[in-house]
């Protein structure tokens, strides 16, 4: 049986790869870190460490065995996050990315009943684009995005919540405003928009390259939306966001959608996860109530339409 304290220690040596800086990292003696190592190289019959000129290298079986006692120790912390988390009533710390657009319409409604089924419960969020995002998932930097679904290389679990749809949007005395506009008349004008590698960029500049048109002029290249909504209003810049922000009081006076058929880019929006991998109770608890607001917007949708 492996002791656990030998096992730590080891990982600790073999991140550090010099036992002098190791022992004083775990605030114990050089010699009773050799000690330990001994210990388990014994216990495995298997040496882990070997001579490379004056430092240390691993051998084989010490690489195998370091990747394994990280994978150990994550799995320990998540097995103390678990506990923490059931033994407070699902509450802990759940790392949210969320899109500009979902910053608006989703999630103030999200914490809203997050705060009143579980008020022990933090979120840490980080708003973005869906590429940086999903490059802060798959470094497990964070657990879970909100916002557009796209596709990804990396294989992932997505769950759809609600629709939504981006249009041309302009401050309300732009002088397209009002009227239909066709997409020529659209470049001629100055335009705030996400970096080339978003996705909703992208669809945004095929259109217009499919059309014969010139690409949109780009002013402003921001790296979140969640603040164009104000940008538009001042600047006299036009944008393509969420439909809807449009509706929110904040914007409702200030922006107005410019006409454009062509320009409509329907798109689902849900929550995305890496696929296999931990979802503790606290997150699942934030799947479950983004799920719920999705459903209550789309009822709330399909009233309004009927009325």
């Amino acid at each position: 049986m492996l002791n656990n304290r030998d096992l730590d220690y080891f990982v600790t040596a073999a991140e550090m790869m010099n036992l002098r800086l190791a022992s004083q990292n775990l605030n114990i003696t050089q010699p009773a870190l050799s000690k330990s190592i001994t210990r388990l190289e014994r216990e495995l019959k298997i040496k882990l460490f070997k001579r490379a000129g004056r430092g240390l290298e691993l051998t084989e079986a010490g690489r195998i065995l370091y990747q394994r006692g990280v994978a150990l120790q994550s799995a320990y912390l998540e097995i103390g996050e678990i506990m923490n988390e059931l033994s407070s009533g699902a509450g802990g710390i759940v790392r949210v990315g969320v899109s500009g657009s979902a910053t608006q319409f989703l999630l103030p409604e999200i914490c809203k009943m997050l705060q009143s089924q579980v008020p022990n419960m933090k979120l840490e969020i980080q708003i973005g684009m869906n590429d940086v995002l999903f490059a802060l998932l798959e470094r497990h930097a964070i657990d879970v995005i909100i916002g557009p679904l796209v596709n990804y290389d990396s294989p992932v679990v997505q769950l759809p919540v609600t629709a939504d749809r981006v249009i041309v949007a302009a401050s309300r005395d732009h002088p397209l405003a009002g009227k239909p506009a066709s997409l020529r008349e659209l470049s001629r004008y100055g335009w705030i928009l996400p970096a080339k590698t978003v996705s909703m960029r992208q669809w945004l500049d095929k259109m217009f390259y499919e059309n014969h048109c010139p690409a949109p002029d780009v002013k402003v290249e921001i790296s979140s939306l969640a603040s164009v909504p104000g940008l538009i209003a001042k600047s006299g810049l036009l944008s393509f966001l969420s439909e809807n922000i449009l509706v929110e009081e904040e914007f409702l006076s200030r922006l107005i959608r410019i006409d454009n058929d062509q320009l409509v880019m329907e798109r689902r929006v849900g929550i995305t996860w890496l696929e296999g991998a931990f979802l503790s109770p606290a997150t699942q608890k934030v799947i479950d109530v983004t799920q719920s607001v999705g459903q209550k917007m789309q009822m709330e949708a399909r009233r309004i339409m009927e009325e």
